[in-house]
């Protein structure tokens, strides 16, 4: 009996998920991007998402209970859900290297300086693969048990570095002019694509999606960008938050609990892992579902490539250097365009009749 979940269920998932991606991989290069602006150019992304969101919602409507796949192979067939699950499959690749990349250089730089990366790497995709091999339903529990104590964790350090904060620093804005707003709308925008996965979910739930939820989601993912993004520039001044390497986890370093705790970073960590895995685990299970239709044996298959594949850039010792300018250069763009191309494609495929209606 296949499981079916609540909508809050899977706004928990989607959270903890998606979320970790908006605090570890985009402020960094939203920083660059638009320095002491940046916090404009959430607000104004922001804008465009809540109308992009409108017409995913509209495509999601569209779908009602089917999945992806049965929807699109009943308008366009199985050619055209070829074209668009592979674009799907490339971004989601895509994302699962820099998820591994990120997450296990944060662990080597901060927490791990003086073992194997190596060694960083395989225990952790391989915590991931396992959490993928348990199915959604494994992904799901596991982000409703973690969430809660990851968002006190937030919270708490927001609060506990409130007086190391100068929020004068977020002014001027526009001091260099409009060309760093529009490069760092590029970047949140190109960034939030990843709710797209939704059209991977619906068909999973009791009831499908109504757009008060998503609107939700996608604020509460907004706000994901925005707390440590002010919280940056309030704490550092946009000059060095621009020059950390992970400026959200630079803020624990910050904590002071009275006058004789501090190096609480260690909350980061558990963060940084419980979101990290539950983002890795899900990407593989979405690759394993769109690559590995056939048996069980061969989706298992299927799913053990995925996992080797998403670590190979992590495993071959890539440059940081080298992997953060090519993600600043040129994904959040490329990003950008493949989630309103597809968008574009899904919303035409919405008017197109269903095939077996046609017959009849």
């Amino acid at each position: 009996m296949e499981v079916s979940f609540s909508r809050l269920q899977i706004i928990f998932l989607l959270l903890l998920s998606l979320g970790i991606s908006n605090h570890v991989l985009i402020i960094p290069h939203l920083l660059k991007a638009a320095g002491r602006d940046a916090w404009i150019s959430i607000l104004l992304a922001y804008v465009g998402l809540i109308v992009w969101s409108l017409i995913l919602y509209w495509i999601l409507k569209s779908m009602s209970t089917l999945s992806f796949q049965s929807w699109i192979e009943g308008r366009i067939g199985k050619i055209g859900f070829n074209v668009i699950g592979g674009g799907f499959a490339l971004y989601l690749l895509v994302a699962g290297m820099m998820i591994v990349f990120d997450t296990t250089k944060n662990v080597n730089i901060y927490f791990l300086p003086r073992t194997a990366s190596a060694i960083v790497i395989l225990s952790f995709i391989f915590l991931a693969y396992c959490a993928a091999r348990g199915g959604l339903k494994t992904i799901v529990y596991m982000s409703t048990v973690l969430l809660p104590v990851v968002w006190i964790l937030g919270i708490g350090v927001a609060v506990m570095t409130t007086n190391s904060k100068d929020y004068g620093m977020l002014q001027p804005i526009l001091a260099e002019g409009i060309g760093p707003d529009l490069r760092g709308i590029v970047v949140v925008f190109g960034g939030s694509i990843d709710l797209m996965v939704l059209l991977l979910l619906q068909h999973k739930l009791k009831k499908p999606l109504n757009y008060s939820t998503i609107f939700v989601l996608l604020t509460l993912l907004v706000g994901l960008i925005m707390g440590p993004t002010i919280g940056s520039l309030a704490s550092f001044g946009p000059i060095q938050a621009e020059n950390f390497r992970f400026p959200a986890f630079e803020q624990w370093r910050l904590v002071m609990i009275g006058r004789h705790i501090s190096h609480v970073d260690f909350f980061a960590a558990f963060q940084l892992m419980a979101g990290s895995i539950v983002r890795t685990a899900l990407i593989i299970y979405f690759l394993a579902q769109l690559i590995g239709r056939g048996s069980e044996k061969y989706s298992q298959t299927i799913m053990i490539c995925i996992t080797v594949v998403i670590s190979i850039p992590s495993l071959l010792m890539i440059s940081d250097i080298s992997m953060q300018a090519f993600i600043h250069r040129y994904f959040y763009t490329y990003s950008l365009w493949f989630g309103v191309a597809i968008t574009a494609i899904l919303f035409m495929i919405t008017y197109m009749p269903h095939r077996r209606e046609e017959a009849q």
